[in-house]
């Protein structure tokens, strides 16, 4: 409850929190430890170890390491344990990705496909445009709010000091899906109340792996490398934005990157630099 109460950690986010206590719990029992003070820095590099031999993805171990750490420094702080065994845990390198960038008939052939016509597709259409449109991660996606949206003004809020403006297509797949595509999407849900934009078929909250097995389809469809991931379709966004000429430090402002993180090396061209909330509304 501290999660959701104190620190307002969505509910994806917490539900994966659980996951990976839990089969760390699991590990631990299996080797006769049943209480967080028996946990030592050695069973945990082992549970970490096991995570790689048995080819888990380098970004769900530090995932793992990162939702340890933050259990194990919980329990100390708040005087359950008296040291904290995770405190030298380390976590792998992650790897780095070649990010695919989308070309303009790509993105066309995705977006202009035929979608049905009733609410699941309707669903579609507007995640793949708001995607595309906005650069938004999948995380923020997934948890994005009805509070969030501005359909007068087109634009996102995510906070006070990022605003994301979105072309009149994206504009109109949005408001198609809010107008009776979502309530249709939770009228065999519990939470008829809830502030999320988007459901899987069940009226429950979308996954990350369901979002990613979305764009998986319609990518296929559209004839369009399988192979194609989420985070592809967010750094099209930008790229696309800073090949027609807008400011890549406003465009990663916009993205929501609080570092160094850099879009040029996805580059292949530069032009005069100009305003890039002009350039987000594109497709009109």
């Amino acid at each position: 409850m501290h999660l959701k109460s104190v620190k307002k950690m969505p509910e994806n986010s917490y539900i994966s929190y659980k996951s990976d206590l839990m089969k760390m719990a699991d590990f631990m029992e299996k080797r006769g430890v049943t209480k967080a003070n028996d946990v030592t820095v050695d069973g945990l590099q082992a549970y970490i170890r096991e995570l790689s031999e048995t080819n888990y993805a380098t970004s769900s171990i530090i995932r793992q390491c990162t939702s340890i750490r933050s259990f194990f420094r919980y329990l100390v702080e708040n005087g359950n344990i008296g040291e904290n065994p995770a405190e030298d845990l380390k976590s792998p390198k992650p790897m780095k990705k070649n990010v695919r960038i989308l070309s303009d008939h790509e993105i066309n052939s995705l977006l202009s496909q035929r979608f049905a016509d009733n609410a699941l597709g309707k669903r579609d259409r507007a995640i793949l445009e708001l995607m595309y449109a906005t650069g938004l991660r999948a995380s923020e996606l997934i948890d994005l709010k009805l509070s969030n949206i501005d359909l007068s003004l087109g634009c996102l809020r995510m906070d006070e000091d990022r605003l994301i403006p979105y072309g009149n297509k994206a504009k109109e797949a949005l408001g198609a899906y809010l107008l009776d595509a979502r309530k249709e999407m939770l009228k065999d849900s519990a939470e008829l109340d809830t502030e999320n934009v988007f459901f899987n078929c069940n009226g429950s909250p979308m996954s990350r792996q369901g979002l990613w097995k979305l764009i998986k389809k319609y990518c296929i469809k559209a004839g369009i490398d399988k192979s194609i991931t989420l985070g592809d379709l967010r750094h099209s966004f930008g790229v696309h934005l800073v090949e027609n000429g807008a400011d890549i430090s406003t465009v990663q402002a916009m993205m929501g990157y609080t570092g160094a993180n850099s879009l040029t090396r996805y580059l292949s061209k530069t032009k005069e630099s100009k305003d890039p909330y002009n350039f987000a509304r594109l497709r009109n």
